[in-house]
């Protein structure tokens, strides 16, 4: 990678991409750059866009042939974020925020049912409280 990082998002794109949001480096701190790897060719390299903000802690998922969201996570100094941003790569890697989700913070986990809705699993009370299920519905924007 082109700078190190810890507490990313990643999601695999295709076959053959992958990209990863994000994060935390120990001496930027939380970042806002989002890095490509072709994976036929072995190559990392960096998207000229960059996130709306910076996020660490946060989960990725492709919802179609042309977008991913970034939702949830935690923003510079720990604030928690509730906002669901839509990267299109059709649109020359545009970045939008869509909407927000009812609880800001680190999402754990997330699962995908069969009808489109997406269940984040929210940390609570900085880990010490079980998650809260939130779920988040995508189809409008897929």
């Amino acid at each position: 990678m082109h700078t190190a990082r810890s507490q990313s998002s990643c999601c695999v794109f295709d076959e053959n991409l992958i990209y990863i949001f994000g994060g935390y480096n120990k001496e930027i701190g939380t970042l806002d750059s989002i890095e490509k790897y072709e994976i036929d060719k072995q190559v990392m390299s960096v998207i000229k866009v960059k996130m709306p903000t910076p996020l660490r802690r946060f989960v990725s998922i492709k919802i179609s042939t042309t977008k991913i969201l970034l939702i949830g996570g935690l923003q510079k100094k720990g604030r928690g974020s509730d906002s669901v941003y839509c990267l299109d790569l059709e649109s020359d890697h545009r970045i939008e925020k869509l909407d927000k989700i009812d609880t800001a913070g680190v999402v754990d986990m997330l699962l995908v049912d069969t009808v489109g809705n997406i269940h984040l699993f929210v940390e609570k009370d900085a880990g010490t409280a079980p998650p809260e299920d939130i779920t988040y519905s995508f189809l409008e924007y897929s």
